[in-house]
C-alpha cells in the first residue's frame, strides 16, 4: 500500500543530493509512491533510482527523465523542467545545484549611471531587491554580471545566481528556483522541504544570517519572483527581466535603454579593435545608428566583422542600409536580434501581437492610442492599455506622455510580420483607412485657425478626430505632424485628390505659425501634384505660392522659392486670379532679398502692393510693404523704409490668431533696423529693446536672434562693449541652431572687434 509522503521513513531520504536528485524525490513523495513502486511503474531500477536522488548519477539520459515523467504522470510543464535539470547536469559534467554563474565580458562598455545606482542600492540598508527590466537585446545579463563582480568586496558571504527561463515556453516555478538557491546556498538537500511554503520559509532564514548577492536571471513574472525576494536586511537580490514586474513591492526598479551614441561607438570599437577602426569613424558610427544602439546588435555587427577580416566597417553599414536585409544582416552565430525580438513576440496575446504588427504602418517615429486604434478598430481607452502593455514587455517605449514608439529594429520586425501574417490586402485597406483619418483630423484642428469664409468640411469631416479647442488643436497637429504628413502620399497613390487639396487649405493658416516646419513641403508639394491631376490651374497657382513660402520662409532654399512663385503666375494669369498673382509677386520679392537683389526685390514687392490694393487683401498688402520697406532700406533708402515700416505698425493683417501680435513685433524689429542703418545708434538700441517677442508663434527663436544682432550692434556703437559682447553671443548661439553661417558669421565678427571682455588673460596677449 502506497504510503503519505509524511510517513515515508527517514532511510528512504538518504542524506547529500542535487537539485535533480532533490526534485525527483519531492515529485514522488507528492505522488505517494515509494522507491519500488516508481521503480515498477518506469522501469528504472531501485539502485539507480537511488543514486539519482542521492546525487551520485548527476545527468540522467533523456530516455529515462521521459520514463520518469510518464510514471510520475507530470504534465508538459513539470516534464520539461525535470529534463531542464537533467540537461544541465549533463552539460556542466557537475552538479546542477551548483551556482549558475554569469559571464562578463572584457569590453564591458558604459552604463556608468546604472552600476552607480545598482552600487547604491545594493550597499544601502533600505532596499533589498532592484529589478533590472527593458527589451531584449539591451544588455541586462550583462550588465548583471558587472555589477556582481563590481560588488563582489560588499558581499562576503558570496553571490548566487539562478537563472529563471522567464523568456521560455516554460519558465521556472518559484519552488524549482528555491531548490537551485538553497542548494547553491550551501543547505543540505535531504533537507529541503517538499512543500514550497516551507521551502520559502528555510530559504529566507538562510539568507537571514548573511551579506549575499542573489541575481535571479531573466524573470518570467510576479507570481514566480516574489518567493525568492528576501525579507531581511544583508542579502541582496538583483532581478533582470523584460518587464518591470510592477507588481513586487519594495524594489527598486531601473529601465535600461540603448547605449548612448559615444557608447556605442567606443563598444565597437573595443570589439574591434584600433588597427580595424582607425579612418572608419564615419561608417563606424553610421553603424551604430543602424544598430539602434542596441548592445546585442552592436555586439553582432563587432563579431561579424571580427570574423571578416578583409570586410570595413563601411562595407557592413552598406549591407545593413537596406531595411528589407537589415534584421537578416543582425546575425552572428547564435546570436540574432530576429530570434531576441521573436521571443517577446511569441508571448503575446493575439490582440496584442496585431496591435504591433499594424504600428508598422504609421508613418512617423511615435503615435498616439486614438491613431493606434484606426489601426486595430479597439477603443483608444482599450488601445491605450494594450500600448502599456507593450511597453511593459519592452517592445515600446513611451516617448513621451501619452506617445508610443517602438525602436527601429523593433519596426522592422513588426513589418516582417504584418507581411507573413496579414494578406496585402487587408494592410492596404488599414494603410487607407489610417490615411483617411489622419488627413481628415488634421483638417478638422486646422480649422481652428482659419480666417472666415474657409472651404466647408468634407464629408466625413466630422467623423475625425474634433480638437476642443484652438490649443489641442495645435497639440495634435504638433504631435501627429509626421504622421499626418507621411498619410499624403498613400491618399494621392489612392487618388484622393480633392481630399488633399482641402487639407492643404485648411492647414494654410496654421503653417505660419510654425513655419519652419518641413511637412509644409510634402503637404503643398502634393497640393500642386493634386491640383494638376484634377485639372485645377487655380488651385495649382495657390499651392504653387505656398510651396514656394515653405521654400523660402521655412527652408531659406530662395532660388527654388523664386522659381515655384514664377511658376504660379502662369496659370494665376491664366485664369484671372489677381490674389494669387499678388502672392507670386511677394514671395519674388521675398526670394530676391533672400539672394541679395533688393532693387528686383522693391520692385516685385511694389508690383505685389498695388495688386493686393485691387483685391482688397490687407494681410497681403502689410507682408508685400513690409518687404518693400526692407528692400528699400537694403537699397540705401533708409528713410523711405523707416517712414513705411512706421505707417505700417498700426495695420491689422487679418484675423487669424496671433498672427497680428506677430507681424508687429516683425515690424518693429524693421523699424529698429531701419535706424540702424540711419547709423541712429541709441534711438536704434531703444527700438530693439522695444520689439517684443510673442510667445505663441513658431518664429520667435529668429525674431529673436536678429533683434539680439541689431542690438549688439547698436550698443557696440553706443560705446557698451559688455552688453553688445552679450547679444552677439546671444545671436551668435541663436542663428548657430538654424544653421545661417552668414549671420553667425556676422555676430563673430562683432564679438572679434570687441576683443575679450576686461579680466581675460588673453586680452593684452601676444603684445
Amino acid at each position: 500500500m502506497t504510503r503519505p509522503a509524511s510517513e515515508v521513513p527517514q532511510s528512504d531520504v538518504p542524506a547529500g543530493g542535487t537539485a535533480f536528485g532533490v526534485m525527483l524525490r519531492s515529485l514522488r513523495r507528492g505522488a505517494r509512491l515509494t522507491l519500488e513502486e516508481l521503480s515498477e511503474a518506469s522501469g528504472v531500477s531501485v539502485r539507480a533510482l537511488g543514486d539519482l536522488e542521492r546525487g551520485r548519477s548527476r545527468g540522467p539520459q533523456r530516455r529515462t527523465v521521459d520514463a520518469l515523467a510518464a510514471a510520475l504522470r507530470l504534465d508538459a510543464e513539470q516534464g520539461e523542467r525535470l529534463r531542464r535539470l537533467a540537461d544541465t547536469g549533463r552539460d556542466r559534467g557537475g552538479p546542477p545545484a551548483s551556482p549558475y554563474l554569469l559571464r562578463t565580458v572584457p569590453d564591458f562598455t558604459g552604463r556608468r549611471q546604472e552600476l552607480a545606482d545598482l552600487e547604491a542600492l545594493a550597499t544601502g540598508t533600505r532596499t533589498r531587491a532592484a529589478v533590472l527590466f527593458g527589451p531584449g537585446g539591451q544588455g541586462k545579463t550583462t550588465l548583471a554580471a558587472e555589477a556582481v563582480r563590481r560588488l563582489a568586496g560588499a558581499f562576503p558571504d558570496g553571490s548566487v545566481c539562478v537563472q529563471l527561463h522567464g523568456m521560455s515556453d516554460s519558465p521556472l516555478s518559484s519552488a524549482e528556483a528555491l531548490v537551485l538557491l538553497l542548494t547553491a546556498l550551501g543547505h543540505p538537500a535531504d533537507r529541503i522541504p517538499v512543500d514550497p511554503v516551507a521551502r520559502e520559509a528555510v530559504y529566507r532564514a538562510a539568507l537571514a544570517g548573511r551579506r549575499t548577492l542573489v541575481v535571479l536571471d531573466d524573470a518570467a513574472d510576479e507570481t514566480r519572483t516574489r518567493p525568492l525576494l528576501p525579507d531581511a536586511e544583508g542579502s541582496f537580490v538583483l532581478i533582470t527581466s523584460r518587464r518591470p514586474l510592477a507588481g513586487l513591492e519594495g524594489v527598486r526598479r531601473i529601465r535600461l535603454g540603448g547605449l548612448s551614441g559615444g557608447e556605442s561607438t567606443r563598444l565597437l570599437e573595443r570589439i574591434l579593435g584600433a588597427p580595424r577602426t582607425e579612418g572608419q569613424s564615419e561608417a563606424v558610427i553610421r553603424l551604430t545608428e543602424l544598430c539602434g544602439h542596441l548592445p546585442l546588435a552592436l555586439r553582432i555587427v563587432g563579431n561579424r566583422l571580427s570574423s571578416r577580416p578583409s570586410w570595413t566597417p563601411a562595407r557592413l553599414a552598406g549591407q545593413l542600409a537596406d531595411e528589407e536585409r537589415r534584421l537578416s544582416g543582425l546575425v552572428a552565430g547564435d546570436l540574432a536580434v530576429r530570434s531576441a525580438l521573436a521571443l517577446s513576440y511569441g508571448q503575446l496575446t493575439s490582440e496584442h501581437r496585431l496591435l504591433l504588427r499594424r504600428l508598422s504602418l504609421v508613418p512617423g517615429h511615435d503615435t498616439g492610442p486614438d491613431l493606434a486604434a484606426v489601426l486595430t478598430g479597439e477603443d483608444p481607452v482599450t488601445t491605450e492599455d494594450s500600448l502599456d502593455l507593450l511597453v511593459d514587455r519592452g517592445l515600446l517605449e513611451e516617448s513621451a506622455p501619452g506617445r508610443y514608439a517602438p525602436h527601429d529594429l523593433v519596426r522592422l520586425f513588426a513589418r516582417e510580420q504584418l507581411a507573413a501574417e496579414e494578406p496585402e490586402s487587408v494592410t492596404r485597406e488599414v494603410r487607407l483607412r489610417m490615411a483617411d483619418w489622419l488627413l481628415r483630423s488634421a483638417s478638422a484642428a486646422g480649422r481652428c485657425f482659419e480666417e472666415p469664409g474657409a472651404p466647408q468640411p468634407w464629408p466625413g469631416e466630422i467623423a475625425a478626430l474634433v480638437p476642443g479647442s484652438a490649443e489641442a488643436a495645435e497639440a495634435w497637429l504638433t504631435a501627429e505632424r509626421t504622421n499626418w504628413a507621411g498619410a499624403l502620399p498613400v491618399l494621392f497613390a489612392a487618388g484622393r485628390h480633392a481630399e488633399i487639396l482641402h487639407v492643404s487649405r485648411t492647414l494654410y493658416w496654421f503653417s505660419d505659425r510654425w513655419s519652419q516646419w518641413p511637412e509644409w513641403q510634402t503637404l503643398f508639394s502634393h497640393g500642386v501634384r493634386s491640383a494638376a491631376a484634377l485639372g485645377d490651374r487655380a488651385a495649382e497657382a495657390h499651392q504653387l505660392n505656398c510651396l514656394a513660402w515653405a521654400h523660402s520662409v521655412g527652408a531659406f532654399q530662395y532660388a527654388q522659392a523664386e522659381q515655384l512663385a514664377r511658376r504660379a503666375l502662369e496659370p494665376a494669369t491664366e485664369t484671372g486670379d489677381l490674389d494669387q498673382q499678388a502672392w507670386a509677386w511677394a514671395y519674388i520679392s521675398g526670394a530676391c532679398m533672400g539672394l541679395d537683389r533688393p532693387a528686383e526685390a522693391a520692385d516685385a514687392a511694389a508690383r505685389a502692393t498695388r495688386l493686393f490694393e485691387t483685391t482688397g487683401d490687407s494681410t497681403g498688402k502689410a507682408v508685400s510693404q513690409r518687404v518693400l520697406g526692407t528692400a528699400l532700406r537694403e537699397s540705401g533708402r533708409a528713410e523711405e523704409a523707416l517712414a513705411l515700416h512706421r505707417a505700417l505698425l498700426g495695420t491689422r493683417t487679418g484675423d487669424v490668431p496671433g498672427l497680428n501680435e506677430f507681424m508687429a513685433a516683425l515690424l518693429r524689429c524693421e523699424t529698429a533696423r531701419d535706424l540702424l542703418a540711419l547709423e541712429r545708434w541709441s534711438e536704434a538700441a531703444a527700438a530693439f529693446r522695444a520689439v517684443g517677442t510673442p510667445l505663441d508663434h513658431a518664429g520667435v527663436d529668429r525674431l529673436r536672434a536678429y533683434t539680439s544682432l541689431g542690438l549688439a550692434t547698436a550698443l557696440e556703437h553706443c560705446g557698451d562693449p559688455t552688453g553688445s559682447r552679450e547679444h552677439y553671443v546671444r545671436a551668435r548661439d541663436l542663428f548657430t541652431q538654424f544653421g545661417d553661417t552668414a549671420s553667425v558669421a556676422e555676430a563673430a565678427a562683432g564679438l572679434e572687434r570687441l576683443g575679450p571682455p576686461a579680466g581675460d588673460p588673453t586680452r593684452n596677449a601676444g603684445t
